[in-house]
Protein backbone atom coordinates (compact mmCIF):
# COMPACT_ATOMS: atom_id res chain seq x y z
CA UNK A 1 0.00 0.00 0.00
CA UNK A 2 1.40 3.43 -0.77
CA UNK A 3 1.61 6.54 1.48
CA UNK A 4 -1.16 8.18 -0.10
CA UNK A 5 -3.40 5.01 -0.38
CA UNK A 6 -3.03 4.55 3.55
CA UNK A 7 -3.39 8.39 4.12
CA UNK A 8 -6.63 8.14 2.09
CA UNK A 9 -7.95 4.92 4.09
CA UNK A 10 -7.24 6.94 7.47
CA UNK A 11 -9.55 9.64 5.98
CA UNK A 12 -11.98 7.05 4.65
CA UNK A 13 -12.11 5.35 8.22
CA UNK A 14 -11.51 8.62 10.54
CA UNK A 15 -14.97 10.20 8.60
CA UNK A 16 -16.64 7.49 6.82
CA UNK A 17 -18.84 8.87 3.78
CA UNK A 18 -22.42 8.82 4.07
CA UNK A 19 -25.15 5.83 2.70
CA UNK A 20 -26.47 7.19 0.49
CA UNK A 21 -23.92 9.94 -0.40
CA UNK A 22 -24.92 13.51 0.55
CA UNK A 23 -22.66 15.80 1.09
CA UNK A 24 -24.20 18.45 3.37
CA UNK A 25 -24.06 15.41 6.07
CA UNK A 26 -20.37 14.61 4.83
CA UNK A 27 -19.48 18.47 5.88
CA UNK A 28 -21.63 17.69 9.13
CA UNK A 29 -19.32 14.74 9.74
CA UNK A 30 -16.02 16.55 8.92
CA UNK A 31 -16.81 19.15 11.01
CA UNK A 32 -17.31 17.42 14.18
CA UNK A 33 -14.27 15.02 13.32
CA UNK A 34 -12.41 18.81 13.62
CA UNK A 35 -14.52 19.87 16.01
CA UNK A 36 -15.05 23.61 14.01
CA UNK A 37 -18.34 24.88 12.23
CA UNK A 38 -17.46 24.70 8.27
CA UNK A 39 -19.25 27.29 5.86
CA UNK A 40 -19.58 27.70 2.38
CA UNK A 41 -19.34 30.91 0.49
CA UNK A 42 -19.97 30.70 -3.58
CA UNK A 43 -17.85 34.36 -4.93
CA UNK A 44 -17.59 34.66 -8.85
CA UNK A 45 -14.82 33.12 -10.36
CA UNK A 46 -13.17 36.84 -11.42
CA UNK A 47 -12.91 37.75 -7.49
CA UNK A 48 -11.51 34.34 -6.74
CA UNK A 49 -8.72 35.06 -9.72
CA UNK A 50 -8.22 39.04 -8.08
CA UNK A 51 -7.15 36.98 -5.00
CA UNK A 52 -4.42 35.06 -6.76
CA UNK A 53 -6.20 31.69 -6.20
CA UNK A 54 -5.48 29.82 -9.48
CA UNK A 55 -8.09 27.05 -8.79
CA UNK A 56 -11.61 27.57 -8.64
CA UNK A 57 -11.89 27.49 -4.81
CA UNK A 58 -10.10 28.01 -1.85
CA UNK A 59 -9.94 26.68 1.90
CA UNK A 60 -9.68 29.83 4.68
CA UNK A 61 -8.99 28.61 8.27
CA UNK A 62 -10.02 30.88 11.71
CA UNK A 63 -9.89 30.46 15.07
CA UNK A 64 -13.15 28.55 15.41
CA UNK A 65 -13.97 27.40 11.70
CA UNK A 66 -13.08 26.86 8.84
CA UNK A 67 -14.38 28.60 5.29
CA UNK A 68 -14.74 27.01 1.72
CA UNK A 69 -14.93 29.62 -0.97
CA UNK A 70 -15.49 28.42 -4.35
CA UNK A 71 -16.64 29.56 -7.90
CA UNK A 72 -20.63 30.49 -7.53
CA UNK A 73 -20.66 29.21 -11.52
CA UNK A 74 -19.29 26.37 -11.29
CA UNK A 75 -21.85 23.50 -12.22
CA UNK A 76 -23.05 21.10 -9.18
CA UNK A 77 -20.51 18.68 -9.87
CA UNK A 78 -17.59 20.65 -10.29
CA UNK A 79 -18.76 22.71 -6.89
CA UNK A 80 -19.04 19.66 -5.22
CA UNK A 81 -15.18 18.30 -6.08
CA UNK A 82 -13.69 22.00 -5.43
CA UNK A 83 -15.53 21.41 -1.73
CA UNK A 84 -14.59 18.13 -1.69
CA UNK A 85 -10.22 19.39 -2.40
CA UNK A 86 -10.49 21.64 0.44
CA UNK A 87 -12.02 18.83 2.80
CA UNK A 88 -9.10 16.62 1.49
CA UNK A 89 -6.47 19.78 2.76
CA UNK A 90 -8.51 19.95 6.10
CA UNK A 91 -8.45 15.77 6.49
CA UNK A 92 -4.43 15.67 5.53
CA UNK A 93 -3.37 18.69 7.64
CA UNK A 94 -2.45 20.43 4.69
CA UNK A 95 -2.78 23.89 6.66
CA UNK A 96 -0.50 26.04 8.86
CA UNK A 97 -0.89 25.97 12.78
CA UNK A 98 0.55 29.15 13.32
CA UNK A 99 -1.17 32.67 11.95
CA UNK A 100 -0.09 34.48 9.33
CA UNK A 101 0.12 37.81 8.43
CA UNK A 102 -2.39 39.91 6.05
CA UNK A 103 -1.69 39.22 2.94
CA UNK A 104 -3.18 40.46 -1.05
CA UNK A 105 -5.17 37.33 -1.05
CA UNK A 106 -6.36 37.83 2.76
CA UNK A 107 -7.14 41.64 2.06
CA UNK A 108 -9.00 40.91 -1.11
CA UNK A 109 -10.82 38.20 0.39
CA UNK A 110 -12.06 40.68 3.20
CA UNK A 111 -13.13 43.00 1.18
CA UNK A 112 -15.76 40.23 -0.94
CA UNK A 113 -16.79 38.90 2.50
CA UNK A 114 -16.54 41.73 5.12
CA UNK A 115 -17.60 39.54 8.13
CA UNK A 116 -14.09 38.09 8.21
CA UNK A 117 -12.00 39.92 10.09
CA UNK A 118 -7.97 39.60 8.72
CA UNK A 119 -7.35 38.92 12.60
CA UNK A 120 -9.18 35.68 13.09
CA UNK A 121 -7.90 33.90 9.76
CA UNK A 122 -5.03 31.35 10.59
CA UNK A 123 -4.34 30.74 7.01
CA UNK A 124 -5.70 30.76 3.68
CA UNK A 125 -4.91 27.85 1.45
CA UNK A 126 -5.39 28.34 -2.15
CA UNK A 127 -4.66 26.22 -5.50
CA UNK A 128 -1.97 28.56 -5.84
CA UNK A 129 0.86 25.69 -5.10
CA UNK A 130 -0.84 23.27 -7.80
CA UNK A 131 1.43 20.36 -9.09
CA UNK A 132 3.26 20.35 -5.55
CA UNK A 133 2.31 16.68 -3.49
CA UNK A 134 0.28 18.20 -1.27
CA UNK A 135 -2.41 19.29 -4.27
CA UNK A 136 -2.03 16.32 -6.07
CA UNK A 137 -3.17 14.72 -2.76
CA UNK A 138 -5.98 16.96 -2.15
CA UNK A 139 -7.17 16.58 -6.12
CA UNK A 140 -6.81 12.74 -5.68
CA UNK A 141 -9.06 13.01 -2.75
CA UNK A 142 -11.97 14.91 -4.61
CA UNK A 143 -11.73 12.49 -7.48
CA UNK A 144 -11.73 9.40 -5.60
CA UNK A 145 -13.94 10.24 -2.94
CA UNK A 146 -17.04 11.31 -5.40
CA UNK A 147 -15.95 7.97 -7.40
CA UNK A 148 -16.63 6.03 -3.99
CA UNK A 149 -19.98 8.53 -4.06
CA UNK A 150 -21.46 6.98 -6.71
CA UNK A 151 -20.89 3.40 -6.31
CA UNK A 152 -23.42 1.16 -4.41
CA UNK A 153 -22.14 0.57 -1.50
CA UNK A 154 -20.60 -3.01 0.13
CA UNK A 155 -19.25 -3.74 3.26
CA UNK A 156 -16.12 -4.81 1.69
CA UNK A 157 -15.08 -1.92 -0.24
CA UNK A 158 -12.39 0.08 1.01
CA UNK A 159 -11.10 3.58 -0.19
CA UNK A 160 -7.98 2.75 -2.56
CA UNK A 161 -6.69 4.02 -5.10
CA UNK A 162 -7.96 2.91 -8.91
CA UNK A 163 -5.73 0.18 -10.78
CA UNK A 164 -3.81 -1.92 -7.32
CA UNK A 165 -5.29 -5.47 -6.92
CA UNK A 166 -4.65 -6.74 -3.41
CA UNK A 167 -2.10 -9.15 -2.64
CA UNK A 168 -4.25 -12.72 -1.70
Amino acid sequence: MTSMEARFRDAARTVPRPNPWNLSAYLASVAAHRGRSISLHPVPAGVLAETGCRGSGLWVARKHDDIIVYDADASERDADHIILHEVGHMLFSHGKDEAEPATPMTLTLTALLPSLSPVTIRHILGRSDFGTEREQEAEVFADMTMVYATLPQRRDRSFRLFGRRRKR
